[in-house]
């Protein structure tokens, strides 16, 4: 079929209230002509899964049995989405009307696998004009943590922010036949769009960052509101501690590792006792990570064998992404 790519929304509800009925609604509010919506809800009790399909029906509705996480929930979603392009939306998340469009009028490489925009504060229902701190394009430090670079252009990057990426179905199916998935679901939420960025990077996929499309996030809304990762609940803390360490353990090939080891060992190192000094509570869920992550670790070694067989692009090309 000839004409515009069509593109999947996939909205995933838990309990989102009235945020998630404006993120519905924004995203059947898009000026691209070709939209598909799917409403993933992960076993709302709020009323907010009702008051989201009054608002606007989907074209395809999946009902949780329970609350599985983010990257369960969007796998879900992207089983029964049919467009060219798909987009994971979290539910405090509201896009610009046109920023489907935007985001594919800048798509033209074929190669790129994920394109996103700016990432604005949406505060106390408001719109804001202020950045949040993940806008911009994504590249990495030495120590895997985050780094967003502003751009006032298009930009290729590592990756772009994972709460409204536009992910190219044919690196979807890419990602569904190397590993067996899309989403690592072992993940649950946090870091899950990194991993699939480094996956994404190794198989010669890009990423584009397009400052031009806007939304509006919340952030944290999984997570009570707490923007600082000290405020976050245990369980969370926990979460992110470990799979940072999957994160090394499984994308990070050996290659890379002789040029970024010392540095990530130095970081590894001085985490607890930055924790002892700033949040002595934080520790528990520290350890508790780490132990997590090891007992993965005879998995994650083969799976990274597995997935170094099957790199298209050298390390040096992702260690330029690595700063």
């Amino acid at each position: 079929m000839t004409g515009p790519a069509s593109v999947s929304i996939v909205l995933l509800n838990w309990n989102g209230g009235n945020r998630a009925v404006e993120a519905w609604r924004a995203a059947h509010g898009q000026t691209w002509p070709r939209i598909e919506t799917i409403l993933v809800d992960n076993a709302s009790t709020d009323g907010s899964l009702e008051a989201c399909l009054a608002e606007a029906p989907p074209d395809r509705l999946v009902r949780m049995e329970r609350n599985l996480g983010f990257a369960a929930g969007m796998n879900a979603g992207f089983a029964v989405a049919t467009g060219d392009w798909v987009m994971p939306l979290g539910n405090d998340v509201r896009l610009a009307p046109d920023y489907v469009a935007t985001c594919l009028a800048a798509a033209v490489d074929p190669q790129i696998g994920a394109v996103g925009g700016t990432e604005y504060a949406w505060v106390d229902g408001v719109l804001t004009d202020r950045p949040r701190p993940s806008a911009g394009a994504l590249f990495l430090t030495r120590e895997l943590r985050g780094s967003w670079v502003p751009a006032d252009r298009p930009t290729f990057a590592f990756g772009v922010s994972g709460s409204m990426p536009l992910l190219r179905r044919a690196m979807l199916e890419d990602m569904r036949r190397i590993h067996g998935y899309c989403y690592d679901e072992r993940f649950g939420t946090g870091y899950e769009d990194l991993d699939l960025w480094f996956r994404m990077q190794h198989r010669g996929w890009k990423a584009l960052f397009c400052p031009a499309a806007k939304a509006w996030h919340v952030g944290s809304a999984s997570a009570g509101g707490a923007s600082g990762f000290l405020d976050k609940p245990p369980d969370y803390q926990r979460r992110l501690f470990r799979n940072r360490r999957l994160i090394w353990m499984k994308n990070v090939t050996p290659g890379m590792r002789r040029q970024l080891g010392w540095r990530w060992r130095l970081f590894e190192a001085a985490i607890p006792f930055y924790l002892l000094v700033r949040s002595p509570r934080a520790l528990g869920p520290w350890w508790l990570g780490r132990r997590d992550a090891a007992r993965l670790s005879r998995v994650l070694a083969e799976e990274a064998r597995h997935a170094a067989g099957a790199a298209t692009v050298p390390e040096s090309e992702l260690l330029a992404l690595i700063r």
